[in-house]
């Protein structure tokens, strides 16, 4: 199946031929397939711009989308979640399904340190489902890497490992609370996308000090720019490698889709890649400790801010009101906004012309 996709693949444009298959499976067209004996089968994409592209995602902060983690399990997780509670079916029955179905996306992917850690993560989550017990996340992920470590202790020198872990708990440690902060100031259609894909670089920049120093500043933007077509692009991509064995000519037909979606992503990774460079930053364990000092000394000045703001408040309202409780309405920067927009749109409507011809 995964020599008939790349097949398929191939007979795309650059960029497709590059980024499909890295997207949907978690190896680059200029890649070669484990186990194939260094050859590719298929025509050889231009060094040159090979680089150049790997280098423009990697300096746009977006090169994490070309390693298959999470989101592939996710994805298929919430389809076949929707469709067994529909039909009503058991928490154990659920459990089971979700288990093969892990297991045998697990196999079509290219074997990586993320793709373990993502699908050891799902097999928990069913383990929870069939024993009827909630699934935490940073539970989850606490249990994953305690058996991991056990079972293979060489993935602690993994940087796959490392990074797909650290991106998790940045996202279950933070997601919540940031999400709930953007959206007193963003539209929730952007401050859902935004808010994981800080906490995601939050947690895995002392990982990338680790590997090359340097602070990617687009990043966010960037990944907030390609969130619309990623999921959309990673359904048809896994639908082409699906059916390209099957139904060569269908699943050319999907690959053209992704290929697309993965147009967007080169454009972008090409336009932030290549607007500002990293940002410098101090090089190995010196520069994660320093991302570390940093990061707890912005939690706790935020902590510190937000109780001296919470006294001043019970103060100023309790010599007032001579009660000890009260919050002050205070209208989000979008709530200002928008009102600002609809008052100068009214007020415009309200413009009568005089016609001075004569």
């Amino acid at each position: 199946m995964q020599k008939a996709f790349l097949e398929q693949t191939s007979r795309l444009d650059d960029q497709g031929r590059i980024l499909v298959p890295g997207l949907t499976m978690g190896i680059l067209g200029n890649q070669a397939l484990p186990g194939s004996g260094g050859s590719l089968g298929r025509p050889a994409v231009e060094p040159a711009y090979a680089a150049r592209l790997t280098q423009n995602f990697r300096a746009s902060g977006i090169l994490h989308l070309m390693a298959v983690s999470g989101g592939h399990f996710m994805i298929l997780a919430s389809l076949l979640v929707s469709i067994m509670r529909a039909l009503r079916s058991p928490p154990l029955l659920m459990a089971l399904v979700l288990s093969v179905a892990y297991m045998g996306l697990g196999m079509l992917m290219v074997p990586g340190d993320s793709v373990l850690r993502a699908q050891a993560m799902g097999l928990l989550s069913a383990l929870a489902l069939a024993a009827c017990r909630p699934a935490q996340s940073l539970n989850t992920l606490s249990w994953c890497v305690l058996l991991i470590l056990i079972l293979r202790p060489s993935m602690a020198a993994s940087f796959g490992f490392a990074l797909s872990c650290a991106a998790v708990l940045g996202i279950g440690l933070g997601n919540r609370r940031l999400t709930a902060f953007l959206e007193g100031h963003l539209p929730a259609l952007l401050a859902r996308p935004l808010a994981p894909t800080l906490c995601a670089q939050a947690g895995t920049l002392p990982v990338q000090m680790l590997m090359s120093p340097g602070l990617p500043l687009l990043a966010p933007l960037a990944n907030l720019l390609v969130t619309p077509v990623v999921d959309a692009a990673t359904v048809t991509g896994l639908l082409a490698l699906l059916t390209s064995w099957l139904w060569p000519p269908v699943g050319l037909l999907l690959a053209r889709l992704t290929s697309l979606g993965t147009g967007v992503m080169a454009f972008t990774a090409k336009w932030m890649g290549e607007a500002i460079a990293p940002a410098a930053w101090p090089s190995g364990p010196v520069g994660s400790a320093c991302l570390l000092g940093l990061g707890l000394m912005a939690v706790i000045d935020h902590r510190l801010i937000r109780l001296i703001r919470v006294r001043r408040r019970d103060c100023s309202w309790s010599t007032v009101a001579n009660v000890a409780s009260g919050v002050p309405f205070r209208p989000s920067a979008w709530a200002s906004i928008r009102g600002w927009l609809q008052q100068t749109y009214g007020l415009l409507a309200q413009l009568a012309f005089k016609n001075n011809r004569r």
